[in-house]
């Protein structure tokens, strides 16, 4: 974590909300009243301001910061005090107050650790869910669940923090990890978020890492079964490191980290099938887009960084003309990239090109219709689908086990549908799922689906996760089947 982080991290958690932290203010600190007359002399007390560990940060009426331990002249009356330190849970006095006989304010810190994030309850599971082949991994009310997919046997696996909240990212090819994001309700309270691995087949808790509460984690498991690729990404920032953690023996190697290359600073990446090669569409830049953004490619077994295509360099007053994409085409050494050109006006309305460039930095340019063609993704049966059904929608997954697509159609009213058609586009089926809000797809063909409705007698949408089976375009509630409010959920199974 840079200095940057840990200052900005710092200030965050100074302004901590705790309920219960431990206060010792000595003297008479019954409630007064502390208004006064404009005719009254304004009187002053010599306090001491104290915390356990010392050293903290403490903000006094958003106007005086001292370090712990202080002595501070303070009016008599009730204080607005807020200590904080790193690595620990701040605590903030909402009515701190002083009277003509106080002498100290002190307050004990509760250290974070990695148990009170998150800790497992369990030694082992149930023959029943250990030996189905179709399982729920969910999150209620703090608490990590493993049930049949009929509700029958549901088995508490872990407790959650209960500043936290917790979001399922994915499981591994083998159903074997989920990966669970766990972030602060409210940043006053703990300012990071932490990334998790649990093994549903011997119940092990693995810690990947942390970072700031702003941003997110990027996770994937294109190097096999127990190498996760992960990356945290801050709002309108690159990914400063992308990392491959082995689940297996614990270890940590970094693909890319700016600490050490400054360009190695990444918006857009794509690792090549045998695992060789990264591509990348970044550099030494800081907010995106960027008219500095460059391609590169690095060499993962031997360090070797090169620049394939080089930024525009443009002054950004007078237009823009950056690389937004990089693909591997599969089985060559070529990448697949885009680059958006617009001029400056007051309408975004960008052109997109397409490139192709292989290991030695030759490019050539390509028409969007064989681009779609050489992209092994989901942008291709996008377009097709757009043709047929003359609407604008986005594809979800391709579903291989079943042959199916999933997408959603966006209405002219802002609304989002979801649907299911087969992989020749034939069988188009709505779902009934309106507003998608979080779709969890595993490798079978049954998914998850969260759905928010909103309400004039609540500020907080209600939350609705949906079991959908793509073969039979059946869904069913899983609040309704596990009899609990669900956070968050994921579908293991064919």
């Amino acid at each position: 974590m840079s200095t940057r982080q840990k200052i900005l991290l710092l200030m965050l958690v100074v302004l901590v909300f705790l309920s219960g932290c431990g206060i010792a203010n000595k003297g008479n600190t019954s409630p007064s009243n502390t208004g006064s007359t404009s005719s009254e002399a304004v009187k002053t007390k010599l306090v001491h301001i104290d915390s356990d560990p010392q050293e903290a940060v403490v903000f006094i009426d958003d106007k005086l910061t001292v370090m712990t331990p202080s002595d501070v002249e303070l009016t008599l009356g009730q204080h607005f005090i807020t200590f904080g330190k790193y690595g620990y849970q701040g605590c903030i006095l909402e009515d701190a107050e002083v009277k003509e006989d106080t002498t100290e304010i002190k307050v004990k810190l509760e250290k974070i650790v990695d148990e009170n994030i998150i800790r497992l309850v369990k030694d082992s599971l149930s023959s029943t869910l250990l030996n189905t082949p179709s399982k729920l991994t969910f999150v209620s009310k703090g608490a990590l669940y493993l049930s049949d997919d009929r509700g029958k046997t549901i088995e508490k696996v872990a407790v959650i923090n209960r500043n936290c909240e917790a979001r399922i990212f994915g499981v591994s090819p083998s159903s074997k990890w989920v990966i669970l994001n766990i972030s602060p309700k409210d940043a006053r309270i703990i300012s990071e978020q932490f990334l998790y691995a649990v093994n549903i087949e011997m119940l092990e808790l693995i810690k990947i890492t942390e970072d700031d509460w702003e941003g997110g984690f990027e996770v994937s498991f294109e190097l096999g079964e127990d190498r996760l690729i992960y990356g945290f990404q801050g709002v309108n920032a690159p990914f400063c490191s992308i990392a491959a953690f082995d689940l297996n023996t614990k270890e940590n190697s970094y693909l890319l980290d700016c600490s050490k290359n400054s360009v190695e600073r990444a918006y857009k990446f794509d690792i090549s099938l045998d695992g060789k090669y990264m591509a990348y569409a970044g550099g030494n830049v800081e907010v995106f887009p960027d008219n500095r953004t460059a391609l590169y490619l690095k060499n993962l077994e031997t360090g070797e960084l090169k620049m394939l295509v080089k930024p525009s360099n443009l002054d950004p007053n007078m237009g823009g003309d950056f690389i937004s994409s990089a693909y591997f085409i599969n089985g060559k050494k070529e990448v697949l990239y885009s680059e958006e050109i617009w001029e400056n006006s007051s309408t975004y309305n960008p052109v997109t090109k397409y490139f192709v460039v292989d290991f030695e930095g030759h490019a050539k340019e390509i028409t969007e219709d064989d681009a779609f063609k050489l992209l092994a993704n989901n942008r291709l049966i996008e377009e097709k689908l757009k043709r047929v059904l003359n609407k604008n929608l986005h594809v979800n997954a391709l579903l291989e086990k079943c042959n199916k697509i999933v997408f959603t159609v966006f209405g002219d009213d802002n609304s989002e549908k979801l649907f299911l058609c087969d992989n020749n586009l034939s069988n188009i089926q709505d779902t009934g799922i309106s507003d998608p809000n979080d779709i969890n797809f595993s490798y079978g063909c049954k998914f998850v689906c969260e759905t928010l409705t909103h309400s004039q007698t609540s500020e907080a949408p209600k939350s609705t996760w949906y079991l959908i089976d793509a073969q039979t375009s059946t869904k069913v509630n899983l609040g309704d089947v596990l009899k609990m409010d669900i956070n968050s959920a994921i579908y293991i199974g064919k």
